[in-house]
């Protein structure tokens, strides 16, 4: 008592201790907390523009506290010495002032400079860039006034360019005079001086003077004249370019102009109007004057405050009755970077991963780069720069921490931002993630190494590759009290000190992204809520080794040369890794589905025969001796356009009155199209004459009406497409002649005649035909009306020289009612309908890739299944350098047990985990590279691993025995996740329910029945029940205990069996039946002795007459020897035919004739369908001798046996003594499940048992002991069909899994066997005495207080001793033996031939 007061009071104090220590610790940890510094730029310098010899500043100022950071200059990229110079000045708030700027060939201030703001401790940041230029203008203008003759009222314009930092300001001088803005004359800011129209006055010399801050430069004077060939003007001139628009590039929210001047007069002295078109479709100009697109001038374009979405192709196309022209430019809109999302202060672990994300936004696309305090980032295996922007750093350390910064930079200019990486000890919680469980269990400073985990065991390497590693472990032996949480799994390069760590709750982990043939080191750490296990699993790995093979072509460029040719250069890989035998260039159209490849030996090659303006895709593979190597990314090109190959389709003329003729048609085919339709060109004539006219419409039209036409006059009419390049194909003439007479509109217009429609995805296009033109009614317009299922839900009102409309923003796969009626100042018209589906939604058909290959399924764990696979188009190095990613997709089989679900994955292997276990799954894998992606690979199919019961056992009811009421019957249903094939059961009960699992009862239940007894229990007494189900991998949850209470049972009730009187009738029949049984096994005994007598008389007469057996004479038998074995003193040769299940019940067994060869002592002849451990002299249920036996079938066995010829062996004699001795075995009679005779194993030594009594029609099932311990279940409740062969006469072999599958043989239990006889009843079993007496083992049957395994359903079987034979029971059995004696007169009859 003493000794445990002491060892409380120790515990007591350890504990108060321990509280304090640990709120010691919280203390310091709360004033230690870790945070971030502030630590920025407040002023960053800017671009200045400076003369030779002025003063500038730069200004700089950074923050951080109370403490000022120190500053100093960077120029070019090489710190800034201001020691020794007075002409710069380092200001007290870090500006850089310069009292001078220089600017010669041996030394200038020209460059670009950076600030940098450094904190002892902390860190070091950097500003963005700023350029210090110096003013200076060009020598030589790139464009200069061009003298010009031009018509009066035509349109004059002069550029005059020149470059110059800064940008240089332009006057104009006419005849040594400053030109001023006028009503006809236009100057505009980037050097063009416009005249329009020009008048007489106008004509004269004109030049230009450019001048900034360095100095002004004059360009050459040029003369304006005036044209004097006015006979040309009356011929009519088609248009032609003065000045065409340009190349441009401006700053997104600046204003630009597109000039664009033409002259040219047609037959009626007009001059061209001017269109502007973008991306081939017409502008509609606002009229209001603060409208952000309009013309000014000549009608040149002017468009302010420019965005992102003015970027395209601009064509200015110059249009009279002559003729029509285009020209193009292309406007790009630059943008400064801006940032997206700014990198932000990380807190991390040493030896984990850690992501900057940064996105900067511009045009071109800025460039992203990464600074460490001052220090570019190079990339390399633990520094990476992921998706061209984000920095990602690998297995940290303590020299990792500092302050990182982004910087995106385009031609515009460029931006910075910072963020701060702190680096805390394993034992200090992240404080911006809440921790999970606790880092350090309260009493983990005094715990017991005891309560820690021992290290995992079995760790391996279940999958090694060049480029990751799957490792699988154990649990640990000991877990802790508190079980397993949580693994750390640690790897590092051997020799290197960067190591990475990553955590999982399972028993396995898939590294990725390490090197090829580089040797790692695992450790693998258990993790209770106590702490860490006391030792480190370790393994040291080295990955496969990659083919030698080039790294990627760099700088692929693909420039077209022409409509049809593409020049594709490149240069050599970094890495050639050997000498490059060749390139192979790969390219493909956009669109298609296939590849073309050419072997080129040089870095570069010049695709001709291409589709005109066509899109390409092209990629290089290098070649060494080892075979390809890594492919460069896809660089796509477009050849140029040209006029269009064909003619419009679908050509056609409709006169719509006196006056007008409507042209219609259709673009021409998409492929022959050879560029952007800009327009259509219509040239129509009058029949006969040669002088005619020309209208140019824009690209998205596909009709137009000819109006002011003559009465009654026939017209020709042709039309051509447009693109940039020009019209292409014209069509043939085609004619049509105006009406006679005017239309009138005293009545309403018809109906139109004709409607149709064409639908699209989310829009419709409708065309109609005019009503018919002999009513000669007027029309002057049309009601186009249409709805979702009724018509005129909508309406449109159209002009009357309109005949189609294409209506918008519809909703796919939905049906429209679309009506048009003509209408006229008499009122509208008849209606005319048409119903229509738009068609469904479709994707922009995208070029397909190979799928992957080699797709593996590799099981790990119950729930986790690895893939991986092959990628062709990646070559022999199989690494991926690229944007691809793939996308697994699995199922679980059938597939109507779940739904697919999918996981991505960015390398050539996934880790697929949360599968249920001991379930099927389909695997399929695809590739997507932008918007390209591969059909589904070849499926592959495994099946997880087995695991112990996830669920309880449901439902389970406990049910009363009426004819027992100390028994109960309980019911239950499987677990609903079993995650295996169900072994058994165990039942848990007892009278105290808060007693600890491991003192209840325990019954066992073998196989995968529902349903056992409990008997011999307590009456009057309160039952709790509970059952938990096991599997090979073993046991599941238990379920919910549920109560049951046995009735009371009054003493005369108990006792009623045992009262006085006699000798029940039961017990009489009883004991008749066992009397008929030893009297019928001394009958068996008997007959089977006199066979034998007889049997070696017979021997003994033919070894007489010097007759020679055909079998081989056994050799080696003594000739002193004890009396032999009724069981083994056989023939040699004697078989057991085949039991057959057919035309029987599953518990009934055949005798099948047989037709088998006598096999000879050495021959192996198998024999099938027989238990294991028979050998030949015990293989047989009827003894006979020669090619045929007896008939199969219960009508057929009492006939008269056929007369055969016999061959009698000479018999072998073996000693009893010579038998190895076995444990005495228990003999049952049970209905064995397939038919056969099942041998018994003796558990002790694994060897075969024989029998020591003779065979009857029963089968006998031998088995050991029955009492087992609770947990010993066996691995399957179905026994296998076993089939022996005979090597050598005597000999057999034995199943190798007869121990592992027959678990009867391990059970004590008693089933009736069902009658054999096709002429019985069925009947209860009779156990077969042995021929010798001994001591009777008894059958253990299920009690209460006995924690033994079970076998499941309480079978009638076990009530064997308890129950008795009615008198027609007693009568069948009676008659069952009179037909086993029948059975005997037809051996004897057969045998007996003495």
């Amino acid at each position: 008592m003493a000794a445990a007061e002491d060892e409380k009071l120790t515990r007591r104090a350890a504990l108060r201790v321990g509280i304090v220590y640990f709120c010691l610790a919280l203390v310091v940890e709360a004033t230690t907390v870790p945070h971030f510094s502030q630590f920025f730029f407040t002023v960053e310098p800017r671009d200045v523009v400076v003369k030779k010899g002025a003063k500038t500043l730069l200004n700089c100022s950074a923050y951080h506290g109370d403490m000022s950071p120190a500053i100093r200059w960077i120029k070019d990229g090489q710190n800034l010495n201001l020691a020794n110079t007075n002409r710069r000045t380092l200001l007290e708030n870090g500006s850089l002032f310069f009292e001078e700027v220089l600017h010669s060939k041996s030394n200038t201030d020209r460059g670009l400079y950076q600030c940098e703001a450094s904190v002892s401790g902390l860190g070091t940041i950097i500003s963005r860039k700023a350029r210090i230029d110096i003013a200076h203008i060009a020598k030589h203008f790139d464009a200069e006034p061009i003298a010009q003759i031009v018509y009066l009222h035509d349109t004059a314009v002069f550029s005059c360019r020149i470059n110059g930092i800064s940008r240089p300001r332009v006057r104009w001088f006419k005849d040594r005079k400053e030109v001023k803005k006028s009503n006809n004359i236009f100057i505009y800011d980037d050097g063009y001086l416009e005249i329009h129209p020009v008048q007489f006055t106008d004509f004269g010399t004109y030049m230009c003077e450019a001048s900034n801050a360095d100095r002004s430069r004059t360009s050459r004077v040029v003369s304006l004249r005036q044209n004097p060939k006015t006979d040309e003007i009356t011929k009519g001139v088609a248009p032609y370019f003065i000045e065409r628009p340009k190349n441009t590039k401006a700053v997104v929210g600046s204003t630009v102009v597109l000039h664009c001047g033409a002259n040219g007069h047609d037959s009626q002295g007009k001059r061209p109007g001017i269109q502007w078109l973008k991306d081939g479709s017409r502008i509609q100009f606002k009229s209001s004057k603060n409208a952000r697109i309009q013309t000014v001038g000549s009608l040149s374009l002017r468009i302010m405050m420019l965005t992102k979405a003015d970027a395209g192709v601009y064509t200015c196309r110059a249009v009279n009755l002559e003729d029509s022209v285009d020209s193009d430019a292309s406007l790009t809109v630059l943008v400064p970077p801006k940032f997206e999302k700014r990198p932000a202060n990380v807190f991390a672990h040493t030896n984990s991963d850690v992501m900057f994300e940064c996105d900067v936004s511009g045009h071109p696309p800025p460039i992203i780069s990464w600074f460490k305090n001052g220090d570019v980032v190079i990339p390399s295996d633990y520094f990476q720069i992921t998706d061209g922007k984000n920095l990602k750093i690998l297995g940290l350390v303590n020299s990792d921490e500092g302050i990182y910064q982004c910087f995106g930079s385009n031609e515009l200019g460029n931006v910075q931002a910072s963020a701060q990486l702190v680096i805390l000890q394993p034992d200090i919680p992240l404080p911006t993630t809440p921790s999970l469980y606790p880092l350090v269990h309260p009493g983990a400073m005094f715990t017991d190494s005891k309560n820690l985990p021992s290290m995992p065991n079995n760790l391996r390497a279940v999958l090694v590759s060049t480029r990751f590693v799957t490792l699988s472990w154990q649990t640990p032996d000991h877990t802790g009290p508190s079980g397993i949480i949580a693994y750390s799994v640690f790897w590092r390069e051997r020799d290197s000190e960067r190591e990475r760590v990553t955590n999982t709750t399972t028993t396995e982990a898939n590294i990725q992204h390490l090197k090829s043939d580089t040797e790692y080191v695992f450790h693998v750490r258990a993790y209770n809520r106590f702490g860490p296990s006391t030792k480190d699993a370790t393994l040291t790995v080295t990955t496969d080794q990659e083919v030698h093979v080039p790294s990627p072509p760099v700088n692929l460029r693909a420039v077209p040369v022409s409509p049809t040719a593409i020049k594709v250069t490149w240069d050599a890989p970094q890495h050639k890794k050997g000498y490059i035998t060749h390139y192979v260039l790969i390219y493909y159209e956009v669109g298609s589905t296939n590849e073309d490849e050419i072997t080129v030996q040089g870095t570069g090659f010049t695709l001709q025969n291409l589709k005109i303006f066509r899109e390409y895709s092209f990629r290089v593979v290098a070649h060494n001796q080892n075979g390809p190597g890594m492919s460069t990314e896809e660089f796509v090109a477009q050849t140029f356009s040209s006029t269009p190959s064909a003619t419009p389709q679908n050509f056609t003329l409709e006169v719509s009155s006196a006056t007008r003729i409507i042209v219609r048609w259709e673009p021409p085919p998409l492929d022959k199209q050879n560029g952007i339709i800009t327009g259509y060109k219509i040239r129509y004539k009058k029949s006969g004459t040669k002088q005619g006219k020309t209208v140019t419409t824009d690209g998205n039209r596909n009709n137009y009406a000819l109006t002011d036409l003559r009465k009654g006059t026939e017209y020709q009419v042709r039309i051509s497409a447009l693109t940039v390049n020009g019209s292409g194909i014209t069509t043939p003439w085609q004619s049509a002649s105006t009406y006679r007479d005017n239309l009138y509109e005293h009545n309403v217009p018809p109906a139109p005649a004709r409607l149709q429609v064409k639908p699209k995805a989310n829009s419709i296009v409708v065309n109609w035909a005019p009503p018919p033109t002999d009513a000669k009614i007027l029309v002057r317009g049309y009601v186009l009306g249409y709805g979702r299922g009724i018509p005129d839900v909508y309406q449109t009102t159209l002009d009357a020289n309109t005949h189609d409309y294409t209506i918008q923003n519809l909703q796919p796969a939905s049906e429209y009612v679309i009506s048009i009626r003509a209408f006229n100042n008499a009122g509208q018209g008849r209606v005319k309908l048409e119903t229509v589906t738009t068609s469904e939604e479709t994707k922009e058909p995208a070029t397909p890739m190979m799928p992957p290959i080699g797709l593996k399924a590799i099981v790990l764990s119950p729930s986790t299944i690895v893939l991986t696979w092959a990628d062709n188009s990646l070559g022999k190095s199989q690494k991926i350098n690229d944007n691809r990613y793939y996308t697994v997709r699995y199922t679980p089989l059938p597939t109507n047990r779940g739904r697919a679900r999918f996981v991505n994955s960015t390398d050539l292997n996934a880790h697929v985990d949360g599968l249920k276990p001991n379930t099927q799954y389909e695997f399929v894998v695809m590739v997507i590279k932008g918007r390209r992606e591969s059909t589904w690979s070849m499926s592959v199919i495994n099946t997880t691993q087995e695991s112990a019961p996830g669920s309880e056992p449901r439902d389970l009811t406990p049910v009363p025995m009426e004819k027992n009421p100390l028994a109960v019957t309980l019911n239950w249903q499987p677990p609903q996740r079993p995650n295996g094939l169900i072994t058994g059961y165990l039942i848990f009960y007892t009278t105290d329910s808060k007693q600890e699992d491991r003192d209840w009862v325990v019954e066992g239940v073998v196989g995968d029945h529902l349903s056992t007894v409990i008997s011999d229990l307590t009456p009057d007494t309160t039952y709790f029940f509970k059952v938990q189900a096991r599997n090979r991998k073993g046991y599941g949850p238990m379920s919910k205990t549920v109560i049951y209470k046995t009735p009371k049972v009054t003493k005369s009730a108990s006792t009623e069996s045992s009262a006085p009187g006699g000798l029940s009738m039961n017990v009489i029949i009883i004991i008749a039946a066992v009397g008929v049984g030893v009297t019928f096994l001394i009958v068996i005994v008997a007959v089977i002795a006199i066979i034998l007598v007889c049997r070696r008389r017979d021997a003994q007469r033919q070894a007489a007459l010097s007759y020679k057996s055909p079998n081989k004479p056994v050799k080696g038998i003594q000739k002193d020897v004890k009396p032999p074995d009724l069981w083994i003193h056989q023939p040699n040769n004697l078989e057991l035919d085949k039991m057959s299940k057919s035309h029987r019940s599953e518990s009934n067994m055949s005798v099948a004739t047989s037709t088998m060869r006598r096999s000879s002592q050495g021959s192996s002849d198998r024999l099938d369908d027989l238990p294991p451990g028979m050998d030949a002299l015990d293989k047989r249920r009827n003894s006979f001798v020669g090619e045929s036996g007896y008939p199969s079938s219960g009508e057929e066995r009492y006939q008269a046996p056929q007369h055969r010829s016999i061959i009698r062996p000479k018999p072998i004699t073996i000693p009893v003594d010579a038998q190895p001795v076995h444990r005495e075995p228990v003999a049952t009679v049970t209905a064995l499940p397939n038919g056969h005779i099942m041998q018994m194993i003796d558990p002790r030594d694994g060897l075969p048992m024989r029998p020591v009594y003779p065979r009857t029609q029963y089968n006998t099932q031998y088995t050991s002991t029955p009492r087992v311990n609770a947990g010993d279940i066996p691995q399957s409740s179905s026994t296998k069909r076993l089939h022996s062969s005979d090597d050598d006469e005597g000999n057999c072999s034995y199943g190798h899994d007869v121990m592992e599958d027959s678990y009867t043989s391990r059970i004590g239990y008693v089933k009736p066997q069902q009658n054999l006889s096709p002429y019985k009843k069925p009947t209860p079993p009779v156990s077969s005495g042995p021929i010798k007496p001994r001591t009777a083992v008894p059958v253990v049957t299920s009690k209460a207080p006995d924690v033994t395994l079970k076998s499941g359903k309480e079978d009638p079987g076990l009530e064997v001793k308890n129950k008795s034979l009615s008198t027609e029971e007693l009568t069948a059995e009676m008659a069952n033996l009179e037909g086993l004696m029948k059975d005997l007169n037809a051996i004897t009859q057969q045998e007996f031939e003495c």
